[in-house]
């Protein structure tokens, strides 16, 4: 499930490239007194995962633009959308935006048999963890801190990666009588095409700024069965990979 909020611009602006922990909190503002606002710094992945502003780049005084919020909590995109309406001013760091319009998308990968391409809309954040270290045999002199993914690291610790955050997510907000990503067999996706991976510094929290590694992908898939289905259209809704109340890992649809 989706918010799909339309967008202009209030003036001419350069785009803000440290967008990320300012919308988080324009977002989370929007669920102050919420049931979901005692989520916020608890440290879990946060049920919802956003766009960047789009189309990406200068803009000028009344360029139109986009935003996307995903969540699987049909009530939490509920609470953004009321408050996007009651008010329109979105300020994005040196972005000065108005909200002219909010609307609901609903996306799914669609039935068992349907193939498709998933394409990352935001760069993937994956630490691979002191496990992952062990079982892929990477050694990097970083004791028991995680490792930033990098291509060096090849494909198979990166799928383990984001198939053991899938999992968490699947733990958090699926029913536990439904089996999650790892208890299935078969993988996430059929192919994995890397586009490009780059470093990013980035507001982790208020004062705190971290440069991390950052990976953008398309993903093929044939959905095999219903439980296949929910593991995909979960990653729609809440991201693939960390950070995801940053805006990290957004995914979207892009062939079927």
């Amino acid at each position: 499930m989706r918010v799909l909020a339309r967008l202009s611009a209030r003036a001419d602006a350069a785009y803000d490239h440290a967008y990320h922990h300012k919308l988080r909190g324009r977002i989370w503002r929007a669920l102050e007194g919420t049931d979901f606002d005692e989520q916020h710094e608890s440290g879990e992945p946060p049920g919802f995962v956003y766009s960047n502003i789009f189309p990406w780049g200068e803009m000028q005084e009344g360029d139109e633009r986009n935003l996307l919020v995903a969540s699987p909590h049909e009530s939490l995109l509920a609470n953004v959308a009321e408050d996007f309406q009651a008010d329109r001013e979105l300020n994005v760091g040196e972005m000065p935006l108005w909200i002219d319009e909010v609307s609901a998308l609903d996306v799914d990968v669609g039935e068992p048999g349907t193939s498709g391409t998933i394409e990352t809309g935001t760069g993937v954040f994956v630490r691979l963890y002191e496990h992952h270290r062990e079982k892929f045999g990477i050694e990097d002199g970083h004791g028991d801190s995680p490792t930033f993914w990098r291509p060096e690291h090849s494909i198979e610790p990166f799928t383990a990666a984001i198939e053991d955050n899938a999992q968490q997510k699947h733990d958090l907000f699926a029913p536990d009588y439904l089996p999650g990503p790892t208890e299935v067999e078969g993988p996430l996706f059929d192919g994995y095409e890397l586009l490009k991976t780059y470093a990013l510094p980035l507001t982790v929290t208020q004062g705190v700024e971290r440069e991390v590694v950052l990976s953008k992908w398309r993903f093929d898939y044939t959905v095999r069965d219903d439980d296949h289905r929910r593991h995909l259209n979960l990653l729609l809704d809440c991201g693939v990979g960390g950070r995801n109340g940053l805006g990290l890992g957004f995914v979207n649809i892009t062939n079927e």
